[in-house]
């Protein structure tokens, strides 16, 4: 491996020697010794190449050259300071410089120390890729992600293993292993306690399924974290920074600090760092939280630290809601003008957020020609009056969403024929924060009839199996429900049975409401304990139960029987 010295000062080196020796210094020794020194570490750092994942040779490489150059410093610094008094068996003890020589002692403890140091870098390199990821690590969410492909591939070699020796009830000339593995495996089945030992045990899967979970729960939360908003501060007497690169929290100050300020510092985790001139201490929301206590970095605005990053987030969001993947919206305020070519008819109103439209919807919706009798249109529908569309900043995607139709919110399905809107994870977003936040009581669907034509079939949007966006309503629930059930069981699937099926659990959560919702969300909680393997399962089960845990509708029941059951016998 290519490894790059660092200069020795020979004269110093030969200072050192005249100073300290009455033998005659060999010229370049010094420079040999560093050399050989830094061979070592090179050799220790080649075999740990050989025993880690090459993702961490550059980390390896990197501490092999602080190593290189820190030494060569230590080095120079010594001799440095052993030039700087003779022994005494040098110079006598007649006028010696006592003063000078216990100064020069402290400095070469001081350097001692700092070469000690130095030689920890040695172990770093023996570590290094052994141990876990920091956070720290620029790379840390790319090592995590290679780390989880090793784990998934390990668990899918576990089961293919577990298959072979199930079927043909022996190890030999399993393609998932190589020759050493499978004799290591037989080995470990010989001496296993249980009666029909297996090649993985299933404790093998489910740990290992584990830690699948929790490195993918920690890749989750760097890149969370990484996408947090952090800003820095000014206070008196300096100010506080945010540095992403180093992931860390910075407070500088214009003048050294008091005594007690430090002890502050310090114990609210905070460490001075000479490199950089700053107290710092790891970039995460606990660092904000401790900036909360230490009145001597107190914002200038008065607030706490912690509501700034909070009021800078908000901020972020609202300006990326407000430009969310191009799209903005409009409004319609009465399209029948449009379609009856009135003279004066509504004009298209632009929005760039959400919340803008939403607010110039509400401000319309309950005027009253929405809610006026009028006859059918051509479809044999109320005809269309106030309107909210998408329209993407390109110019080349638009599309109708809502339409008021006698007092009554229509979901307008123009997006499922659009494969560039339906296929756009914003546009499901908001159409399904349009459920929740604005509501739809019908929606039209068009289906394919044996005639080959689509014919149009209004049904209310509860009871509609939703295949697009999240709507926590009884007809989505149902559809994914049957879903989960036929992806667990190789159940028939049957085209002409499947809408009464869906109708019957719809039914079931109506008339059950929020006590329905629960008990089917322990039955799908059942099956995800019951294939807790199954990744594409667990995924399914997660979204379901986090619709049912939004499902909030009270049951429905038929009031007189209610009452009829309560009435008294004649025989009472």
């Amino acid at each position: 491996m290519s490894v790059t010295y660092y200069s020795i000062n020979e004269e110093l080196a030969r200072r050192a020697k005249e100073m300290n020796s009455f033998y005659d210094y060999v010229p370049g020794s010094a420079t040999q010794a560093y050399q050989r020194s830094v061979d070592r570490a090179a050799q220790i750092a080649e075999f740990q190449k050989q025993r880690v994942d090459p993702i961490h040779h550059d980390k390896i490489d990197h501490l092999l050259d602080t190593y290189a150059r820190k030494l060569a410093e230590n080095t120079n610094r010594s001799n440095e300071i052993a030039a700087r008094v003779p022994s005494i068996l040098i110079a006598g003890g007649g006028n010696f410089p006592v003063r000078k020589k216990e100064k020069q002692d402290r400095a070469d403890e001081t350097n001692r120390k700092e070469w000690r140091e130095i030689q920890g870098l040695l172990d770093k390199i023996r570590s290094t890729g052994l141990g876990g990821i920091s956070a720290d690590d620029p790379e840390a969410v790319s090592k995590l992600e290679a780390k989880l492909e090793k784990l998934q591939r390990f668990q899918e070699t576990m089961k293919a293993v577990n298959a072979y020796y199930k079927k043909n009830k022996t190890l030999d000339g399993c393609p998932h292993l190589s020759a050493e593995g499978i004799e290591k495996l037989k080995a470990e089945m010989a001496h296993n306690w249980r009666a029909e030992p297996k090649p993985y045990e299933s404790y093998d899967l489910a740990n290992n399924n584990a830690s699948i979970r929790q490195v993918k729960s920690r890749i989750e939360e760097l890149k969370k974290q990484a996408e947090t908003v952090y800003i820095g501060w000014d206070f008196e007497g300096g100010f506080v920074d945010v540095d992403r690169a180093a992931n860390r929290l910075q407070v500088f100050f214009d003048d050294k600090p008091e005594r007690e300020v430090c002890a502050a510092m310090r114990h609210a985790g905070f460490r001075w760092a000479p490199s950089v001139g700053a107290w710092q201490r790891q970039l995460n929301s606990n660092a904000f939280y401790a900036a909360d206590h230490l009145e001597c970095i107190k914002p200038l605005s008065g607030e706490l630290p912690t509501e700034l990053q909070k009021r800078a987030r908000k901020a972020v969001q609202e300006e990326a809601q407000e430009t969310a993947d191009g799209w903005g919206f409009y409004i319609i305020a009465d399209l029948k003008t449009w379609a009856d070519n009135a003279e004066n008819r509504s004009p298209l109103e632009h929005f760039p957020s959400f919340e803008a439209a939403k607010a110039r919807f509400e401000e319309l919706r309950d005027e009253p020609y929405n809610s006026e009798p009028t006859e059918p249109g051509p479809d044999g529908q109320p005809p269309a009056r106030l309107t909210l569309g998408l329209e993407h900043s390109d110019g080349m995607s638009s599309t109708d969403i809502l339409h008021v139709r006698q007092g009554k919110n229509y979901l307008v399905t123009d997006f499922v024929r659009t494969e560039r809107v339906r296929d756009d994870p914003a546009v499901m977003d908001i159409l399904s924060r349009a459920t929740s936040e604005i509501g739809f009581d019908f929606v039209r669907v068009y289906e394919q009839a044996g005639d080959e034509r689509q014919h149009l079939t209004v049904i209310p949007f509860a009871e509609w199996d939703n295949p697009y966006f999240p709507s926590a309503t009884p007809g989505r629930i149902a559809a994914q429900y049957y879903e989960l059930t036929h992806r667990c069981y190789p159940i028939h699937r049957d085209p002409g049975l499947r809408a009464g099926q869906i109708a019957s659990i719809v039914q079931f959560i109506q008339e059950g409401g929020k006590n329905g919702a629960n008990q089917m969300s322990m039955a799908v909680a059942g099956l995800g304990i019951s294939f807790r393997d199954n990744d594409a399962v667990q995924e399914q089960v997660t979204a379901l139960i986090n619709e049912l845990a939004q499902y909030t509708e009270s049951e429905r029941g038929d009031v007189s029987q209610q009452k009829a059951c309560h009435k008294k016998s004649r025989e009472r």
